[in-house]
């Protein structure tokens, strides 16, 4: 029986290194019927030259501006549909993958009709057992949803796959069938949060969405937003508000108000104390702003 096609796309600013290490792990996957892409953001440190030169066999976009990661990424799942691909990875370029990690992951999501999405156990590039993110779970009286293991240190606590709500889509595999149902990512979102609006869209269509905890990544963790953090905290601010707005979560929404506005209160007096008045000025401006802006999707 054929394995299905996988494309494997890797999104690309000015991180020529840490991106051919990626497609390097990618290459070395167990798995046989997958294609890796990278979409290059319109770098401007000779990325696309580099990696082609380094990988003549993997497929390149290059944009000619910096589309940010939702719009970068449209322009991959795109391509990707249209050659035809069974399933979509999503893959930071900050990270690594174990050779077992492709396998493990489409043989989760075939496993039922009813999986949509399915996500790596992702862990810290540099503590290499400890865990960033397995997933989210909605809960019923909290503002935002709880994390699953975040932090942890890995001891094979979580051995079978677990559903969840959310996924990061450092790494995510995502079904043919989620994306003609659900479409594109949400290009409002120009960095962050636009996989949760789409986990959330994919909830929404019947979808469930699992963590394969078997299955491991290795994330060195906002690689590119150290390289533009005024206006990165400026657009994560922005995105949470949007997010929250549209889906609002606890038993009353201004709760979740409440606690957007508290919190990034609280981070932009840390870094005011810090001597970081840019960045204060940009998480409130970017709050005001996510409030602002229409809530319904485009």
């Amino acid at each position: 029986m054929p394995q299905p096609l996988v494309y494997v796309l890797i999104l690309n600013w000015n991180l020529k290194d840490d991106t051919a290490e990626c497609v390097a792990s990618v290459l070395d996957s167990r798995y046989t019927d997958f294609r890796v892409l990278v979409v290059d953001n319109a770098s401007a440190n000779g990325s696309v030259e580099y990696l082609r030169q380094s990988f003549p066999t993997i497929e390149i976009i290059a944009n000619s501006t910096n589309l940010g990661f939702a719009a970068g990424n449209n322009v991959g799942i795109q391509h990707a549909l249209n050659m035809e691909a069974d399933y979509v990875l999503l893959l930071n370029n900050d990270t690594t993958v174990g050779a077992a990690m492709l396998s493990g992951v489409v043989a989760c999501t075939r496993s039922e009709a009813s999986i949509g999405i399915v996500a790596p156990a992702v862990l810290y590039y540099q503590e290499r057992n400890r865990i960033w993110r397995l997933g989210e779970r909605i809960h019923r009286w909290l503002p935002v949803p709880v994390s699953v293991g975040r932090n942890q240190i890995d001891t094979g606590q979580f051995s079978e796959p677990f559903e969840v709500d959310y996924v990061a889509f450092c790494a995510a595999l995502i079904k043919r069938k989620v994306l003609e149902t659900v479409g594109l990512l949400d290009e409002r979102f120009f960095f962050s949060y636009e996989d949760a609006d789409f986990c959330r869209r994919t909830r929404d269509a019947g979808y469930r969405i699992l963590c394969q905890p078997q299955a491991h990544v290795w994330h060195k963790v906002a690689r590119s937003a150290e390289k533009d953090a005024l206006n990165i905290t400026y657009q994560r601010a922005k995105s949470r508000a949007i997010f929250y707005r549209r889906h609002p979560h606890g038993p009353h929404p201004w709760l979740t108000g409440a606690y957007l506005w508290a919190s990034t209160l609280a981070a932009a007096t840390v870094s005011a104390l810090r001597g970081d008045i840019g960045l204060a000025q940009m998480a409130l401006h970017g709050l005001y702003d996510g409030y602002h802006e229409p809530s319904e999707g485009t």
